[in-house]
């Protein structure tokens, strides 16, 4: 990305301390985490199984783009190839933070510039610091803070949604084609980072039509040769379809693959009948891990929704909101057709996507009520430290998943095998995927040592007899729903196992095995 043009040096440099700012306050925190606990981020089982998937690409039994998979979008683990294939960046969890924080400190930067712009501020004024303390206070929520150090999709797809905004922002200002490119690139990748992003390309391609159409003559006919530019913003999402169907034979193959996709998986938990058009449980659901992600800023940001309203709302105007209400209304509405996941803390995360668009309605608030702007941004200082003491939601999602007693056993055996894997032979795990890849990233083991075995393993040669090709053998008691019939299948037959292996360490859960 290119700096603005308008930018003084002395702005370039309050530039350069807010991205070297959020950077040190990340590896600060990162390392405070990890002194605390060396699993601190690796809390979130969606992390552990980032990095594992990333990691598969080059290291596995048979490693490759293939790897990818289908389901989640590959992009994030692309960037989290190079760092996860780095030992100690990948067992500590510490590869997200190598991907995640940068991310994490760029959307700042973009945030600042667009509420910058919103508000016409000049970039030397004094009065840009309300637009630096908005995009801290973005940065500087525990909440998006912990999602930017680990390695999880919401820092990247945030990135690339704030890019998006920020260079269409620009087109709509000076009319350059080259602004539009990058808006329509930026959407693009977003919509390889995450689903939330897939209505962004309809909304740029209708915005940019319907310009074309309102402004007729000279300037229509200039707008209408744009239209093929933000085609180019629908790139991502034909890719991941043309991957699906080349992999899979299915360009939907993503939308209900069996034990992993969210179609799936709702209809085979509460949350299908929780929420399936039910619009009063979405909405409670929702908004009570949105008032403790983000407190007063839901008050501020609806306050200075109706100031932008109130105002000259025309036109291009009107595109920003729409841009910056998209992800968060595709959760709400995946909500109701029963396929969303959320619950009371559990998947909180899903509503830092809001943030982008409260802080920069704020800043209209603030705008409007400059002589006041300290009663109003105080209290949003004073959220995001009362929320250290009160509890971090995204934080305390993550933990409570990885708390959880059958987790905590997988570690366990993950670290029993460090211990005891002497180097020797492959190692089975029947355990289903999450906590087969607790195993693998807790023992430290290189992964083309694993033959993991789950229910669509059952081709495999080794799965009749194992004993031929596996010198290891972890098997769980209770495994996940991935892996239920081929560990049950063993369970029933454990004295022939036991014929050719023998138990070497045993928990409440897993039961670890090595050649005689």
């Amino acid at each position: 990305m290119y700096l603005d043009d308008r930018a003084t040096p002395q702005a370039l440099k309050h530039e350069w301390l807010l991205l070297l700012s959020v950077t040190v306050v990340g590896i600060v925190v990162s390392l405070l985490l990890y002194s605390t606990d060396r699993y601190s981020l690796l809390y979130y089982g969606d992390a552990v199984s980032h990095l594992v998937g990333s990691r598969k690409i080059a290291d596995w039994e048979n490693p490759g783009l293939v790897q990818i998979g289908t389901v989640w979008l590959p992009l994030p683990h692309l960037l989290l190839l190079a760092p996860s294939l780095v030992d100690p960046l990948f067992t500590t969890g510490l590869a997200g933070t190598v991907v995640s924080l940068p991310s994490l400190a760029l959307g700042t930067l973009l945030l600042y510039r667009i509420v910058r712009d919103q508000c016409m501020l000049h970039p030397s004024s004094k009065d840009s610091s309300m637009a630096y303390l908005l995009a801290l206070l973005y940065a500087f929520n525990p909440n998006i803070m912990y999602l930017g150090i680990v390695a999880m999709t919401e820092a990247v797809f945030m990135l690339f949604l704030l890019a998006s905004i920020y260079y269409l922002q620009r087109w709509l200002r000076l009319g350059y084609a080259r602004d539009l490119l990058l808006s329509s690139s930026f959407v693009s990748l977003a919509t390889l980072c995450r689903y939330e992003g897939w209505f962004l390309p309809v909304l740029l391609i209708a915005s940019v039509t319907a310009l074309a159409i309102r402004y007729r003559r000279k300037e229509g006919l200039q707008l209408l040769r744009m239209v093929p530019i933000s085609l180019l913003s629908t790139t991502g999402i034909v890719l991941w379809l043309a991957w699906n169907y080349s992999i899979y034979g299915d360009p939907l193959e993503f939308s209900n693959a069996e034990y992993y996709s969210a179609a799936w998986y709702a209809m085979h938990n509460q949350y299908h009948e929780m929420f399936f058009m039910k619009p009063l449980s979405v909405i409670d659901v929702y908004m009570y891990n949105a008032v403790h992600v983000h407190g007063p800023l839901l008050l501020t940001g609806m306050a200075g929704y109706l100031i932008y309203l109130r105002g000259s709302v025309k036109g291009s105007k009107v595109i920003l909101p729409l841009f910056l209400i998209l992800p968060p209304a595709f959760t709400i509405a995946s909500m109701l057709i029963g396929v969303g996941e959320m619950n009371y803390v559990y998947n909180s995360r899903f509503t830092v996507l809001l943030s982008p668009l409260l802080l920069i309605m704020t800043s209209f608030l603030i705008r409007r009520s400059l002589r006041y702007k300290w009663y109003i941004i105080a209290p949003l200082l004073l959220w995001n430290i009362l929320l250290l003491a009160s509890g971090v939601m995204t934080y305390m999602d993550a933990y409570a998943g990885y708390s959880a007693r059958d987790v905590q056993l997988a570690v366990d055996a993950g670290e029993a095998l460090r211990l005891l894997y002497d180097g020797e032979g492959r190692i089975m795990v029947l355990a289903g995927s999450s906590l087969e890849h607790r195993i693998m990233i807790t023992s430290g083991i290189a992964l083309n040592r694993f033959d993991e075995m789950i229910d669509h393993s059952t081709w495999k040669a080794s799965f009749r007899i194992p004993w031929l090709y596996d010198t290891w053998l972890v098997m769980a008691k209770r495994p996940m729903h991935d892996a239920m019939n081929v560990t049950t299948y063993w369970l029933e037959r454990e004295d022939e196992l036991l014929m050719h292996y023998k138990v070497v360490y045993e928990n409440e859960n897993y039961r670890m095995m090595r050649l005689m």
